[in-house]
């Protein structure tokens, strides 16, 4: 590690350092970074300057990578960070915050299959699970947990008739003498989350309540730290917090914290005005896709204190290998060239949560030409990623849509299609997985206005106003017309039509365009947004 630390500091590159919310440290300028990363390595050294790190305890998470394997910094980089530590003596237990079986293509292709074979190696202690763990069905995670060689662990994952817990609620590891207590839960959002009918079985109990009777087992176990491992994040929209069960519950040391895809830095949320509610917990956080990797030394004169590493040289050979097996199985299917475009395709998570995005258009047209609808909708949620000019891959399709839907018809009045347009304004000006991208008509609206009355006007594709007794043929895919991303009314309604996946519409449509060099825009106005904008 201490090269890893050196190569980072004569290049420049810091370590953000976090610490408990009483413990400031502020970088203003490139000496101060530099301070920063030699304090940092001196709590990691000893103090005699040889490299010994015997009798140190540290925790290497991670969360939300959602399968991506060796982008960013990448798991070989996470096992070999392990194996410095361990080279020089240092105890070292490794978590994940769940959401690591969906994201991309090889996810898709093997219905998370592939992050079996690279958690595995990585050689993780244990995980809880995330919601997008549940993406291809309970039973298929179910399947996936099963052929973990580490602990799965929640306390508040129940099967809904029983009550029996699906996984053991906590785990103690001792080792070199050390005792850590772990404890793993679920967010509640997770039944709004995933697929309509996939959690038919399961209840997610309060996380609060689960972690008090937590601490008092833990308590009594006599451990040396309570860690709280939670996919909970600190999303202000969600229905719990990870800060709030950290504010209610005392006796919890630690939380290590995913869902959200929050950075955390210095106690606070990086890119964010959210302010976290105080307590004695440090959360630690590391945002997505391992653009970072989370540290956390246990004891440090300072208390626990967590550092987001940003840059580190060494990989693992083993790992390494393991990704180019599975490079050398999945990417002559990944890098198929399934078209072109000559514009970016515009589609970032965040972006299409909030408005128009180019995918959301082509996606859009793509099911209501597949189908003849004459609305066509799709949550902004399902679009994670964009795409660069240049050849299209199936890859990029997989990433940029990596949730297995079909495509599904109803027929809605007006006056219901009204509705659940309104439904897809609703989280504005927050970021909604429920905001819809449109195809066959164009919406006006008013986000300065109250939920439910932001539609200035409706325009079909023939220029007349939509009709709220008239019945028009609407185009979605299957978890938004089963209700998914809190549209109840698309549930009620009787499918009119069942259709193929979405990815192959997709497939088709690039093949047969070629070379996209234009997409029609304009199909979503905010005039709150245009009128702020001209003051």
């Amino acid at each position: 590690m201490y090269e890893g630390l050196r190569a980072c500091l004569n290049a420049v590159v810091h370590l953000h350092i976090m610490q408990r919310s009483n413990i400031k440290v502020i970088a203003v300028t490139t000496v101060a970074i530099l301070i920063i990363l030699l304090f940092s390595y001196a709590y990691v050294g000893n103090d005699d300057g040889d490299d010994s790190l015997s009798g140190e305890v540290y925790i290497i998470h991670t969360n939300d990578t959602h399968a991506y394997y060796d982008e960013n910094l990448g798991f070989a980089r996470v096992a070999a960070l392990r194996e410095d530590l361990e080279s020089r003596g240092a105890t070292v237990f490794m978590l994940d915050a769940g959401d690591a079986f969906q994201g991309t293509g090889y996810t898709m292709l093997t219905y998370g299959g592939s992050s079996v074979d690279i958690l595995n190696a990585v050689g993780y202690d244990l995980m809880v699970p995330g919601n997008h763990e549940f993406d291809y069905g309970f039973e298929t995670y179910l399947d996936n947990a099963s052929q973990l060689d580490f602990d799965t662990i929640s306390a508040n994952l129940c099967y809904a008739d029983t009550g029996e817990l699906v996984f053991e609620p906590y785990k103690i590891i001792e080792r070199d003498g050390y005792r850590l207590g772990v404890f793993g839960l679920c967010t509640p959002d997770t039944l709004d989350l995933v697929m309509p009918g996939y959690l038919d079985d399961i209840t997610i109990t309060d996380p609060v309540e689960a972690s008090r009777q937590m601490v008092e087992v833990l308590q009594d176990e006599d451990v040396d730290c309570i860690v709280a491992l939670g996919h909970i994040g600190v999303d202000p929209s969600s229905s719990i917090t990870s800060d709030q069960i950290c504010a209610e519950v005392d006796g919890i040391d630690l939380f290590i914290d995913g869902h959200s895809h929050t950075v955390m830095s210095g106690g606070e949320v990086v890119g964010s005005d959210y302010t976290l509610q105080e307590s004695d917990t440090l959360i630690a956080s590391t945002g997505y896709a391992l653009q970072h990797i989370g540290l956390v030394c246990l004891t440090s004169d300072e208390g626990y204190t967590a550092e987001l590493v940003d840059s580190y040289d060494d990989t693992d050979p083993e790992i390494d290998a393991v990704i180019a097996d599975m490079h050398a199985r999945f990417d002559e299917t990944m890098g198929e060239v399934i078209g072109h475009t000559d514009i970016e395709l515009t589609g970032e998570r965040t972006q299409s949560r909030l408005m128009e995005v180019g995918l959301g258009d082509f996606v859009t047209d793509t099911i209501r030409e597949m189908t003849g609808a004459d609305v066509a909708l799709y949550n902004g949620g399902s679009i994670r990623a964009p795409i660069a000019p240049g050849d299209i891959t199936a890859g990029m399709v997989y990433e940029s849509f990596p949730f297995e839907n079909y495509v599904v018809t109803k027929i809605l009045t007006g006056e219901q299609l009204i509705e659940v347009l309104e439904g897809g304004l609703a989280g504005l000006p927050g970021a909604a997985g429920g905001y819809l991208q449109v195809s066959g008509i164009t919406v006006t609206y008013d986000s300065s206005q109250p939920a439910g009355s932001r539609i200035v006007s409706v325009i079909m594709a023939d220029g007349s106003q939509m009709d709220p007794d008239e019945t028009y043929l609407v185009a979605s895919n299957d978890y938004v017309m089963a209700g998914g991303d809190n549209y109840p009314i698309l549930a009620e309604i009787e499918a009119a039509g069942q259709h193929g996946l979405v990815y192959d519409a997709l497939f088709d449509r690039f093949s047969e365009i070629g070379t996209i060099t234009t997409i029609d825009t304009g199909r979503l106005t905010d005039i709150a947004s245009t009128d702020a904008d001209e003051q």
